[in-house]
């Protein structure tokens, strides 16, 4: 095997991500010697990445001949290479069906594809695919089976969390919250350790109301040296904005992100987010200059000259 790594957003990589409809990053795609697709998948871990190419390399045949094979005579390992192939495409409809016939042929009891299903609907149903009652059914199958670990209860309660956000039902998250949080009490590893307190923090956001407890716990997440990184505090700081909260200390945090920015796209969106924690303040006025701003170091972004627009007016409004 020759591993090929492509810039999509640069040179020919430009044109060779639309050829092969790259939806996400990173993308892995495994070809044969005449161009055809055996295998593709999305996303990225070493051990996800080793499984992967190990199940890719039982059949190398490609992937349409799979799909017509699969309608005769199905079988594990191509309904999984399917699965992933078309949740490659955000086709999630498609991933749903392959992976259930993967979950229906599976003989191994060790091993299920419970949270590939899940992972699926959910994304599907932030596009109206699936409702949010067939998300809570797949969630609740994934945190009943024996074979969920703490990345699966993990990555349920942030998916339907995400979910609950866009679809307005933040009062029904708390069972798989406390599911995730649960999973990883105690945990000494790390990344267990910061998955823990971004649960947590959600947790005091949407569930107990605790406002101080969520910013404590959301500071726990962030990366060692984050109040000398630019784009650290930005993100901490919408995160603020985005819940609402602690927004004094999220100005100031917002004003460093912004001196500490390199010019042009960098400095323009940390000013966006400084305009709008300020905005949410009550300061119109100074929101209206930080995207004047904004707007000069990212001239031919469409979206900081609407919100230009969209600040003065509110400023107009107040006067």
């Amino acid at each position: 095997m020759v591993l090929y790594r492509l810039d999509t957003e640069k040179g020919e990589g430009i044109e060779l991500a639309k050829e092969f409809n790259i939806k996400g990053f990173p993308t892995f795609i495994m070809l044969n010697n005449k161009g055809q697709t055996i295998d593709r998948w999305i996303g990225y871990s070493k051990e996800y990445l080793l499984t992967t190419m190990e199940s890719a390399m039982i059949d190398l045949t490609p992937v349409k001949e799979k799909m017509v094979r699969f309608e005769t005579d199905p079988n594990f390992n191509d309904a999984l290479v399917l699965g992933r192939y078309s949740r490659s495409l955000n086709e999630y409809q498609n991933a749903v069906k392959y992976y259930r016939a993967a979950q229906e042929i599976n003989q191994d009891p060790d091993t299920d594809c419970l949270y590939e299903i899940f992972s699926n609907v959910s994304d599907g149903a932030h596009k109206d695919l699936f409702s949010f009652e067939d998300a809570i059914n797949a969630a609740d199958a994934v945190l009943a089976s024996a074979t969920a670990d703490s990345d699966d209860k993990y990555g349920v309660a942030r998916r339907m969390t995400y979910l609950a956000q866009k679809k307005e039902r933040l009062d029904e998250i708390a069972p798989y919250l406390e599911a995730g949080i649960k999973a990883l009490e105690g945990s000494e590893e790390s990344g267990e350790i910061k998955n823990h307190a971004t649960l947590m923090a959600d947790y005091c956001i949407y569930v107990t109301k605790d406002y101080d407890k969520a910013v404590k716990y959301k500071k726990e997440t962030m990366p060692d040296g984050w109040q000398e990184n630019a784009g650290n505090l930005n993100s901490f700081c919408w995160w603020c904005f985005e819940n609402n909260v602690n927004l004094e200390e999220a100005e100031e945090l917002s004003r460093k992100s912004v001196k500490l920015a390199e010019p042009g796209k960098e400095k323009a969106m940390y000013l966006d987010t400084l305009a709008e924690i300020c905005n949410a303040l009550g300061k119109h006025y100074e929101a209206v200059e930080f995207m004047k701003i904004a707007v000069n170091e990212a001239p031919d972004n469409e979206y900081y000259k609407e919100q230009l627009e969209r600040f003065e007016k509110l400023l107009a409004s107040k006067n």
